[in-house]
Order: C-alpha cells, then structure tokens, then sequence
C-alpha cells in the first residue's frame, strides 16, 4: 500500500514538474502583459514573489526578511534584490543567511528565482502565473528545486487572496524526495497605506511530520518606495507548535 502511495505520489510530481515546463515556454511566446490590465494584489510575507504578478518591465526591489524560529532557536535573514526585465516576468537573487554555525552568521544558501505571468484568461479581478526557483546549501552540498503555479483574485476594493501550490525535490540525487507546497493568504486592505492578512504555509512530507506556518501580519507603506511588513504567529513542526516572528522591510525603485 506504502509502495502503491508512493508511486501515486512521485507520478504526479513528474506531470507537475513537465508542466512547470511546459507551461513558461507557452506564455512566454505571447505578447508581454500590459500594466494596466491586471488587478494589485498584496505579497504574502513569508514566501515573497518575485515582485507582485503582471508588473510591468523595469521594476527593482530590494528587501530583507527576518525571523526568529522559536522551533529552533535562531534568526533567519533573507536579504534579496527583484528585477522585472520584461512585463509580467522577474528574476530574484537570495541569500539565506543564519546564525547557526559554529562560526556564527554564515550563509546558508544561495537562491535563484524566476516567475512569469500566464496572459489568458485575463480580467480586472483575476491574475496567474508560475514561479520556479533553484537553491544551493553549500554546507550540505545539496540543491533544492521549486516550481509552483500561482493565482491571485481580488473580490473588491479591500478583499483579495493569493495562493500558490506546486512541489519541492529536495535534492537532485538519486536520496532527494518531493514534498508538496501550498501558501494561501487573505488580505484586507485598509487603505492605499496599510493591509492586513493571514498567510498560511503548508509544507507536505510524505512519510514525514509536514509543516504549517499560520502567520496574521500587517503591511504599512510609509512612502511610495518603502514598506514594512510585519507579523506574528504560530508554527507546527515535528507535531509542536511553537511561536513564530518575522517582519520585511521593503524598497522599490
């Protein structure tokens, strides 16, 4: 029955992984998505976009992360820099950085990221794209490879959602597994200067204990170039829940 799972399992994860293939190269031989047609939906905190989806060409942000993992014991910093080199498509750079090593702060991946607009169906309340992102653990010499479909709908002038769903390989030797992800966020605009939501995160691991992060957050705009998001919650790890806090600071030029 395990084997019959885990077959299921590994056969979806490679229709998907073709998919996210697939699917990029088919957009992108389409004309790019004009800035104008698509409706502003906020950024979960945790797990960024590689800008919001359908920005227009031109865009640069850089932003850094922090949290403090109470499961562990340790801050993280991701400190990354967003470029949209053409409409509706951006590139991110990442360092993942702790302070878990013996040696102190040390980095602890080295990540890259594209993402992609899809430009059918369009509308004035939905938007979707995909995003594929590769990571190197130096210390484990290891590579972990993402790829995720993204949709986004805005309900009215305050209500909007952004989920995303897709597949972790964990390592690209013959010892890596697929793991599913899934991050679904709420968010209530307040006005042109603050939204509030609810992100969830949801890491499955067949076999293994999954992992959910529920984190309530807010977003303030102090200028038309700076924002600072912030939040606390809680995380499940290893059947245990433990607090979580984490805060983004954020500059668009």
């Amino acid at each position: 029955m395990v084997t019959k799972k885990r077959y299921k399992v590994r056969k979806f994860a490679i229709i998907l992984a073709l998919l996210s293939l697939v699917l990029p190269a088919i957009s992108s031989s389409a004309e790019g998505v004009p800035s104008n047609s698509h409706p502003h939906i906020p950024e979960p905190m945790v797990f960024d976009l590689v800008r919001p989806l359908g920005a227009p060409k031109g865009e640069l942000e850089a932003n850094t992360l922090l949290q403090y993992d109470f499961a562990h014991e340790r801050t993280e910093a991701n400190p990354e820099v967003e470029y949209t080199f053409a409409d509706g498509y951006g590139i991110e750079f990442e360092l993942p950085i702790d302070n878990t090593s013996e040696e102190g702060t040390s980095i602890a991946a080295y990540k890259i990221s594209l993402q992609g607009t899809f430009n059918y169906p369009q509308s004035s309340q939905f938007i979707h794209g995909w995003q594929y992102s590769g990571e190197y653990f130096p210390d484990q010499n290891q590579y972990q490879n993402n790829a995720l479909y993204l949709f986004g709908y805005r309900f009215n002038k305050r209500w909007s959602t952004l989920n995303m769903m897709g597949l972790r390989h964990t390592d690209l030797r013959s010892r890596g597994h697929f793991e599913g992800l899934l991050n679904n966020s709420l968010f209530y605009t307040s006005s042109s200067r603050l939204t509030m939501g609810l992100e969830i995160n949801w890491e499955y691991k067949p076999n293994r204990p999954d992992r959910i992060l529920i984190l309530p957050q807010m977003h303030l705009k102090f200028t038309k170039h700076t924002m600072l998001q912030f939040g606390a919650g809680m995380q499940r790890v290893l059947n245990r829940n433990f607090a979580h806090l984490a805060a983004r600071l954020v500059f668009t030029f």
